[in-house]
């Protein structure tokens, strides 16, 4: 590559260092956005659970509607993986936020047919988790493309901290709203938040955009990310293949994108993605099945009040802000090695929860343990993937491995509940917890030759040529 070529390669991406007053703005608009996402959130998904609960009188309809919503969810992280590296995520994110104030303004403002017939609140709700969960893929593509690695991990660990602070601070919101505006009208004020956090990431962007040209950029990223994240890999150029030599087929030369088939088959051909992505489906298998189950395990095997289990839940969510700002603290550098000890963490604090939660401060301090290495696990493990897949094929790669994930998740929470009350919430939680022990020592094993490999398969772009005597090839 060239000098010239390098230093426009090199301001396509935003530098923010950590001093900057401009990423601490930064991080308080991202901050207000997170926080007016998780409101809207919040108060919708109680509005539309509601809804089918006053107007079929069963609680099997409430599961209906969140079963619905995340059937469509597996299908929106496959097929739009591909649109969001083909289009602009922007476009996506601003739809997203368009389309579910639309939804909620016609439903909230008292359209009679849709709110009084099931299976119109059905289809709202599965179209409001389809496009939420689209405009959170896009987002995950876009951030990435705009912020170097230190400003990407402050991002997206305060993204986290924010976020599990307003689930302790949504219930209460909600329930509010709610009783002041009951029925469908409660959609109206997550619609307000909605067009909040839309007004939010407008000022996100154009914070971002200003600091093009008055911040100097100071990478500090981690040794096997500096050629990663130094700049955008732009992947497989069009109709050129990833090791630089001239397209071939019928489709060089023609701006073809790699398709979901061979990114698939790029991560099935690749050994370091094939044991990531089994190390991290087994872990979050397991984070999964606990946080979902923690109720349960509250109420049935500690015999504890539902009002009793519901205050004890926030003790997870203290450990998951401290999670957020643990990874802020670490940096791209602490990514790796926070994959081995955080599930080591989550599996000590479910196994303290469940053998020692009869000694109420021991179940605190096993949740608040949990809820640290949940956090810094999965905030940990989505910065890899940002960091380290093909920045040109980003959604598709994601999506891919967002949809295995959750499928695998699903099986596993769904059999569960047959162990739970088969063999009881002690001997399954020992299972998992076990299990977060086992793959906190797998991902022991994910060594410097693995994390390396993870940028070198065939759709990453070839590392520039370095005193070879040829300037011109990147």
């Amino acid at each position: 590559m060239t000098d010239t070529n390098q230093k426009s390669a090199a301001t396509e991406r935003v530098g923010l260092p950590a001093p900057s007053p401009r990423l601490t703005l930064l991080l308080v608009v991202f901050a207000a956005l997170v926080l007016a996402r998780s409101m809207s959130e919040g108060i919708y998904d109680i509005a539309f659970a509601n809804l089918a609960l006053d107007l079929s009188g069963l609680v099997s309809t409430v599961g209906l509607v969140y079963f619905v919503g995340y059937g469509v969810e597996v299908v929106a992280s496959v097929a739009a993986g591909p649109l969001l590296d083909r289009g602009d995520p922007k476009t996506f994110l601003v739809v997203s936020y368009l389309v579910k104030i639309g939804v909620f303004v016609l439903i909230g403002l008292g359209s009679t047919f849709l709110s009084s017939h099931l299976w119109a609140i059905v289809v709202a709700a599965a179209t409001v988790d389809l496009v939420h969960h689209v405009g959170e893929m896009a987002l995950f593509v876009l951030l990435p493309r705009i912020l170097d690695a230190r400003a990407l991990v402050r991002v997206q660990a305060l993204g986290g901290t924010v976020r599990s602070a307003s689930e302790l601070l949504s219930p209460v919101v909600a329930g509010l709203v709610i009783a002041l505006l009951p029925g469908s009208r409660a959609l109206l004020v997550a619609a307000g938040l909605q067009v909040l956090a839309l007004g939010l990431f407008a000022a996100f962007v154009a914070v971002v955009v200003r600091s093009r040209g008055s911040l100097r950029r100071t990478p500090q990223d981690t040794p096997d990310d500096r050629d990663r994240t130094d700049r955008p890999d732009r992947s497989v150029e069009p109709g050129a293949r990833a090791d630089g030599a001239p397209g071939v087929g019928p489709d060089a030369g023609r701006g073809r994108a790699p398709s979901r088939r061979e990114v698939a088959r790029t991560l099935s051909g690749s050994r370091a993605w094939r044991r990531f992505t089994t190390f991290h489906g087994l872990t979050v298998l397991a984070l999964s099945t606990v946080i979902l189950s923690v109720l349960s395990l509250m109420r049935e095997t500690l015999h504890m009040t539902a009002a009793g289990a519901g205050t004890f839940l926030a003790f997870s969510t203290i450990g998951a802000i401290i999670g957020g700002l643990a990874v802020a603290k670490a940096g791209p550098d602490g990514i790796y090695t926070s994959l081995r000890w955080a599930p080591a963490l989550a599996g000590a604090g479910a196994l303290t929860a469940a053998f020692l939660g009869q000694t109420r401060w021991l179940l605190a301090v096993g949740l608040i343990l949990f809820g640290l290495g949940f956090t810094v696990y999965l905030r940990s493990a989505g910065l890899l993937i940002q960091l380290r897949a093909p920045s040109a094929v980003l959604g598709t790669w994601n999506g891919l491995l967002d949809a295995v994930i959750r499928i695998v998740s699903a099986a596993a929470i769904l059999v569960t509940g047959f162990l739970f009350d088969r063999f009881g919430g002690q001997a399954v939680y020992l299972a998992f917890g076990l299990l977060l022990v086992l793959t906190a020592a797998l991902w022991s094993t994910f060594g410097t030759r693995d994390r390396q490999a993870l940028g070198a398969t065939p759709l990453h772009p070839a590392p520039a040529a370095r005193d070879s005597g040829e300037p011109g090839r990147s």
